[in-house]
């Protein structure tokens, strides 16, 4: 049997992400950004889900050395900063149905 261990993980979160990445992560109810992906950034939105995934299992791990450790709802977010106005006005809008 194989065991993954906290530095494993982490390596694996940071292998995903890329320097120029407009997908980033944090806490949907805090806007925290969460370890192990603090200041990292991906390339695409499936990247993301997939840090997002292996984030959480090491958040989870971890708890078992810290209890106190914060729970994260872990979302992915686009940055839209480097957007034009009129796309940021697109992007900023609900879906249909949302309104």
């Amino acid at each position: 049997m194989t065991t993954t261990t906290l530095h494993d993980t982490r390596a694996y979160v940071e292998a995903l992400a890329s320097e120029d990445g407009g997908y980033y992560l944090v806490c949907g109810r805090t806007g925290e950004r969460p370890v192990p992906a603090t200041d990292l950034r991906f390339d695409s939105r499936t990247t993301a889900r997939v840090a997002a995934r292996v984030a959480e299992q090491y958040r989870t791990h971890l708890r078992e050395y810290d209890s106190r450790l914060p729970n994260y709802d872990i979302v992915v977010c686009q940055d839209v900063a480097g957007t034009t106005a009129g796309e940021s006005a697109v992007l900023a809008s609900p879906p249909e149905g949302f309104r």
